[in-house]
């Protein structure tokens, strides 16, 4: 009986992460611990075009855990979106919770416990079935809400009409502190509802991964999560965000993310390296996507999302003049273009696009690789339905109706 088929007890959890490259000493080898450090997990660990020295560390924790580690091999990077789906889709088989963590985010040893919690105080009231996402210090919209400002202020790319996160039509008012007290049997909680989840810190209970939803594989990387979150919210699960379960990340982005002070500001998008010009086309590309499926069924929408492209490239181009960065600008132009008309896939080179490691088993063999089970990729009709409604558009309106 392989690993996949064994009986679960009531208790078990599935960690889902993805790591790259050659992140086990900078990264992946203290989450996988603390991962372990729990007997109740089992680890599911998707190498995207990861290094010889990843791959054997990897390895080595399947002949130390053999009943609670399974890797997935992809001989080249294929980007978050085909290796969250492969990496779920194995998950969602065993029949037990999930917890998504980043190759970078250590397990408090409380935080399972207090997401069931959470979890099962909210089936109790009767809500909806909710993914839990946890706080990370590192996303200033968490920081945000935490602080008290209201969900409908944020996520701007869920309003029909904007472009990424561009509304110049976005109405100006106050609203409401969202944030609630949920007493659970282990402490009292804050949450929020929101829009988006990111990857890394999103628990989806036994309710929620039953229904098979995985991201779409064609977006690569970059506004995947946000697609996986719409697939959730189609399929009438809610998203909260709890506020004081933090997930930390050993590596720290925000000061990449950050704008420089200065007192003429130009975008940091611009000052991108040519070497990794592929990281703003996915993020340009995607983000266009998702604004004109939300936008399909609604010619006001439309009229605005056409607006707010203008005003959002139009403002971008000048700074690129500024900087003498057209080339940047330009690479960014064609790849919006490409959203726009739904041009997907791999569309932009990858690191990792050759093989990163000189282990190459089941050379033959197409990845990914799963050691351990079979049925890679299977969705449920749930997962059907939601990939259906991502595809027409409905997602959106559906999202800006529950939220209303």
């Amino acid at each position: 009986m392989s690993a996949a088929e064994s009986p679960l007890n009531s208790d078990a959890v599935t960690v889902v992460t993805v790591t790259y490259a050659d992140r086990w000493e900078s990264a992946l080898a203290t989450t996988v611990a603390s991962v372990l450090a729990d007997s109740r997990t089992h680890l599911i660990v998707v190498c995207n075009g990861a290094s010889a020295t990843t791959l054997r560390e990897v390895r080595s924790l399947m002949t130390e855990h053999p009943s609670r580690v399974d890797i997935i091999v992809f001989d080249v990077n294929r980007g978050s979106a085909p290796a969250f789906e492969e990496g779920l889709a194995a998950a969602y088989r065993r029949g037990a919770p999930v917890l998504i963590l980043d190759d970078d985010n250590p397990l408090p040893a409380a935080a399972i416990d207090r997401l069931r919690a959470v979890n099962a105080a909210l089936v109790q009231r009767g809500a909806a079935p909710t993914a839990l996402a946890c706080f990370r210090s590192v996303n200033p919209v968490h920081t945000l809400l935490r602080d008290g400002v209201a969900p409908d202020r944020l996520f701007a790319e869920l309003r029909p009409g904007a472009f990424a996160t561009t509304d110049v039509f976005r109405a100006r008012r106050i609203t409401a502190d969202a944030r609630e007290h949920l007493v659970t049997s282990f402490a009292q909680e804050r949450l929020v509802p929101v829009g988006n989840t990111m990857w890394g810190g999103t628990f989806l209970p036994a309710e929620v991964s039953v229904l098979g939803i995985l991201p779409p594989p064609e977006l690569v990387l970059y506004g995947d999560d946000n697609a996986f979150s719409a697939r959730l919210r189609s399929a009438g699960v809610d998203i909260r965000l709890c506020l004081d379960i933090e997930i930390h990340d050993t590596v720290d982005w925000r000061a990449s993310a950050q704008p420089a002070q200065r007192l003429i500001r130009i975008p940091r998008v611009l000052r991108t390296p040519r070497d990794q010009l592929w990281r703003v086309q996915y993020q340009s590309r995607n983000a266009a996507h998702l604004s004109a499926l939300q936008a399909r069924d609604s010619g006001t929408a439309r009229a605005q999302l056409v607006v707010n492209a203008a005003v959002r490239l139009g403002l971008l181009m000048v700074a690129a003049v500024i900087a003498r960065r057209l080339d940047v600008f330009r690479a960014i132009l064609a790849a919006s273009v490409d959203g726009l008309r739904g041009r997907l896939g791999e569309s932009y080179p990858l690191p990792g696009a050759t093989p990163a490691h000189a282990e190459r088993p089941d050379r033959d063999e197409s990845p990914p690789r799963l050691v351990d089970p079979a049925h890679a990729g299977e969705r449920s009709p749930a997962s059907a339905r939601a990939t259906e409604a991502v595809e027409s558009g409905e997602w959106r309106s559906e999202g800006e109706r529950r939220r209303s």
